[in-house]
């Protein structure tokens, strides 16, 4: 459950920051996915989008939490 999240944290991600963020820590790669997690769930600004076009959520969420993290 827990690789899985971060496996679609990872899937959400543009190539260039994937690479990045794989190259971190496991531990560090599972806080940056339960943060995305929160992200997504606690962001009201992405609930338009996650209606319309759900993958394009997550990919701003993971940007976001990958950004605040690198």
């Amino acid at each position: 459950m827990e690789t899985d999240t971060v496996a679609r944290f990872l899937k959400a991600l543009s190539p260039a920051t994937r690479k990045e963020v794989a190259a971190l820590p496991a531990e560090q790669q599972r806080q940056l996915a339960d943060d995305w997690e929160e992200v997504l769930r606690d962001d009201t600004s992405l609930l338009p989008v996650s209606e319309l076009d759900p993958p394009n959520a997550e990919h701003r969420a993971a940007e976001q939490v990958a950004r605040a993290a690198l």
